[in-house]
């Protein structure tokens, strides 16, 4: 029996799909690049390829067409061990026999097949280089050869190899058994094409006996009767709201506000500056109230093009009542200037000019003479009981801390990486904000209290957190190629998570029937789409592989018992469960998948599920569901950021 029979006859000779700007986009939006993709998916987008083409080509030579790894080997540093990688989206659930015809354009680096693949960084595989055959064993960073072949290869010849998976392996080449091993191999896995060598690959064939083939369908039965089950515990999604964004809509640039017993919505808009996303500015703001779906006001021209609304970082702007007089303002950087305004009015309040940058020693590589803000928080520094006081970033170098009321600095932060989004709590109860910036914790003062021993990279999202009852509270950070990391209060590592690029991260109880509370994490770069569930003490206990982008790994309180994990909102994703399997789908109504987000607008408890893009905003809830009965804390609305860690917890999960 044939499973699966792929000679790229339905392609056409070009690239397969990916990123050309090998953007940060689909960190957290949900894009489809153009082009067919047939039964595949790209799971390896790396921003050291800029300049470069994509990882994979169909090519043809005497009637015959080829996928080419088109990608040669170009990593580096924490990313040497990127393999490029296109998976094959059908799952095999029995022993299997597995050929391809391989030759290599380039003979140093291994290129090969993947098989009992569950993401691109845990696999087996047999790996070809010059005079080699390897059968290898990946997990995360550790790649271990179980057992070789040597052989005078001729660089010239399309290699046929035919591999038995199955616990015990057997690998033959050209029609001779060459490696015999055994492995611990796992059904319902997939299978893909991996290389770090230019190498071209032809008539892939998955065959199956029939007493194996009647296996696959039973064990697929029980898998899809499982899920099935699964679902039938929760409610479908229903849309209970539309709105048209006219010109106004943005990217994942997002502002929720409650005031005088409405909700509105605040998108932003930018032009880039200079180079690509590092220096954007604000180019307009638009308002609108959720309840009517009107726009209130807008300010600056609106301009909703892919240009204008997608980009790879936050734009400074947030909603906060900054001076304590009961109304909300809005805080926001344009043109080197702070302004702080009535959020209902836009009446102007303050302003204040950004500091000076030009000449400073501790800022490298700005273009402006005064700083281009690159992100802004309040916080409470001075002890006041509110939120009184804001930070302003550049773009991973330096924070600058000032008071709301004379615009005092009260202190400049320039050591170590600064990431995107600085965390700012009371964190010990003493009536002031502690600031973590990226690997540094800060007093009020912006007093060092300790300093992790990390330099790499750039932590893109913080939570603190009390996992458990009975331990302290702890940081958890996902800070990219230097893992998802656990931090002990006094700045000790708890526990240390490669997981690839770590980029989003949520903390809630996921899982009833699991002590403590669970943590899910993404990763992006070298590995998108790799989803890891970790309980309290930083194990993993499931793993996923999304087979697109824009995960972002937000808790929904979906039906007043149950936390699912939000990933995107298109066909390929949905809701998870911490067991990482999908439970809640939405529905193939036309709705728009570019950008999500999860909400409780109307205070009942229950999360909204807002989904849009640059035109149209709808929404969608549970159709049945229970007021929880307990109370959950979030982090809050004056902290908006595409990188900050979600979390949705009740003191009563903790008890």
């Amino acid at each position: 029996m044939i499973l699966i029979k792929e000679d790229f006859s339905d392609f056409n000779t070009e690239e397969f799909p990916y990123d050309l700007g090998h953007t940060a986009l689909g960190e957290y939006h949900h894009i489809k690049y153009d082009g067919y993709y047939g039964n595949f998916y790209d799971p390896t987008p790396l921003h050291q390829w800029r300049s470069l083409d994509g990882s994979w080509l169909i090519t043809e030579e005497n009637g015959i067409k080829y996928l080419e790894q088109n990608r040669g080997d170009n990593t580096k540093g924490a990313f040497l061990n990127v393999y490029a990688t296109l998976t094959h989206k059908q799952r095999i659930y029995s022993s299997f026999t597995l050929e391809y015809n391989l030759r290599l354009f380039e003979v140093n680096n291994y290129s090969g097949m993947a098989f009992s693949y569950n993401t691109s960084r845990n696999y087996y595989a047999v790996l070809m280089k010059f005079n080699k055959i390897s059968l290898v064993k990946r997990f995360d960073e550790d790649i271990d050869i179980i057992k070789s072949y040597d052989f005078d290869m001729n660089v010239s010849k399309d290699y046929h190899f035919k591999i038995i998976v199955d616990k015990n392996i057997k690998i033959y080449l050209d029609n001779k058994i060459i490696i015999e091993a055994n492995i611990d191999y796992q059904i319902g896995k997939k299978i893909a094409f991996v290389g770090k060598s230019a190498s071209r690959f032809s008539n892939l064939i998955v065959t199956l006996t029939d007493e194996e083939y009647k296996l696959h369908l039973e064990n697929k039965t029980k898998e899809e009767k499982r899920i099935s089950d699964k679902k039938k515990q929760y409610s479908e999604l229903e849309c209970i709201k539309k709105i048209n964004l006219g010109k106004g809509g943005s990217g994942r640039q997002l502002r929720i506000a409650k005031t005088s017993g409405k909700t509105y919505l605040l998108f932003a808009q930018h032009q880039k500056r200079y180079i690509r996303d590092s220096f954007a500015h604000l180019s307009s703001l638009s308002l609108f109230e959720y309840e009517s779906g009107k726009e209130i006001w807008h300010m600056g021209l609106q301009n909703n093009s892919l240009n204008n609304t997608l980009i790879s970082c936050d734009l400074p702007f947030q909603i906060a009542d900054i001076n304590n007089d009961g109304k909300l303002e809005l805080i926001y950087a344009q043109n080197f200037k702070v302004y702080f305004v009535d959020l209902l009015t836009k009446k102007l309040i303050k302003e204040m000019d950004t500091p000076i940058i030009l000449g400073d020693p501790n800022v490298k590589n700005e273009p402006f003479y005064r700083l281009n803000v690159d992100a802004i928080r309040v916080a409470d520094f001075e002890g006041l009981g509110y939120k009184g006081d804001f930070i302003i970033k550049d773009r991973y170098q330096n924070v600058w801390a000032y008071n709301f009321s004379e615009f005092k600095l009260l202190f400049r932060y320039h050591n170590k990486n600064t990431g995107h989004f600085p965390y700012i709590d009371d964190i010990n109860n003493d009536g002031y904000d502690e600031i973590l910036i990226g690997y540094d914790l800060l007093d009020h003062e912006g007093n060092f209290i300790w300093s992790l021993p990390m330099e790499s990279d750039h932590t893109d999202e913080i939570i603190f957190a009390k996992l458990h009852k009975d331990l302290e509270p702890k940081f958890i950070l996902a800070s990219g190629n230097e893992g998802m990391n656990i931090i002990n209060m006094d700045g000790s590592i708890y526990k240390h998570n490669e997981i690839g690029h770590a980029q989003r991260i949520s903390v809630a109880k996921y899982d009833y029937d699991i002590e403590g509370l669970q943590i899910i994490a993404t990763a992006f770069w070298g590995s998108d789409g790799i989803i890891r569930g970790y309980d309290y003490l930083g194990n993993v206990r499931s793993e996923y592989e999304m087979e697109s982008n824009g995960s972002v790994c937000q808790p929904v309180m979906y039906d007043g018992i149950n936390i699912l994990c939000l990933t995107h909102s298109d066909k390929d994703g949905g809701l998870l469960d911490f067991n990482l399997d999908f439970v809640v789908k939405f529905p193939e109504d036309g709705h728009p998948t570019l950008c999500c987000e999860s909400y409780d607008i109307d205070g009942d408890g229950i999360s909204e599920i807002l989904c849009w893009n640059q035109n149209e905003l709808w929404v969608y809830k549970a159709k049945n569901f229970k007021t929880p009965k307990k109370k959950y804390s979030h982090y809050p609305d004056t902290g908006f950021s595409n990188y900050r860690g979600e979390y949705l917890i009740s003191l009563d999960d903790l008890s």
